[in-house]
């Protein structure tokens, strides 16, 4: 549960927190509709938009569109290699930047995410060095539902669980392991996983905020130094 501690560190989730996921999943079909024109003759960016996003057919999308024309399944790991190899730039959620900005003047930064190619993610948002630590979980073969990557963080700032806030969305992974460490944690609702609620009560956010930028505004009523400026 939350700690009393005065706040030492805010650390962020990825996805859907810092940035729309939808953004990366565009850029990454696009490039991997690109890649199966390559090989096939076949231009299906369209189709495969409107899988992704209309038939809501998030696992095994490649997959299905292959399928549904025929196109041989070995293609699948070079679609998926086109997707998460983009380089597209991404735009951040618009008030992240400030955000950013005005709490890491008074707290160390951190970043726990369990997408891949998080550091790219953050070069091509815009984003990379603003965070004094950044763990990429498929990195270290682990993810957010084990304790590992957050101690090595707390490790990397230098700052134990009580003196530090997680900032995540997804109430699946984001949460239980922050609460049981000790660290404070903040759900930002909104992105894919809007509308979901948090399968017990240890895995549910010690606060709720709608958007980022009113995270300083509740950093303050938690009684930690904010830059007002």
């Amino acid at each position: 549960m939350s700690g009393t501690d005065p706040l030492q560190a805010v650390c962020f989730d990825l996805d859907d927190t810092l940035y729309p996921y939808a953004e990366y999943a565009r850029t990454g079909l696009r490039a991997a509709a690109d890649r199966l024109a390559a090989r096939t003759g076949r231009g299906l960016h369209t189709e495969l938009e409107w899988l992704y996003f209309e038939a809501d057919v998030t696992e095994g999308t490649f997959d299905r569109l292959l399928e549904r024309h025929g196109l041989s399944a070995e293609l699948v790991d070079e679609l998926v290699e086109a997707y998460h190899g983009a380089t597209a730039d991404l735009s951040p959620y618009d008030e992240t930047p400030a955000v950013l900005e005005r709490v890491g003047r008074t707290h160390d930064l951190g970043l726990v995410t369990d997408g891949r190619n998080g550091r790219q993610k953050l070069t091509r948002l815009g984003l990379d060095g603003r965070f004094d630590a950044v763990l990429v979980t498929p990195t270290i073969g682990s993810s957010k539902h084990e304790v590992e990557p957050f101690e090595r963080v707390l490790d990397d700032l230098g700052v134990g669980p009580g003196r530090a806030v997680y900032v995540g969305d997804d109430p699946r992974v984001d949460f239980r392991v922050p609460n049981d460490l000790g660290m404070r944690t903040v759900r930002v609702r909104r992105g894919r996983y809007t509308d979901l609620e948090p399968g017990s009560a240890a895995a549910a956010p010690d606060h709720e905020i709608h958007r980022l930028a009113t995270l300083p505004d509740l950093l303050e009523r938690l009684g930690q130094p904010v830059d007002t400026t």
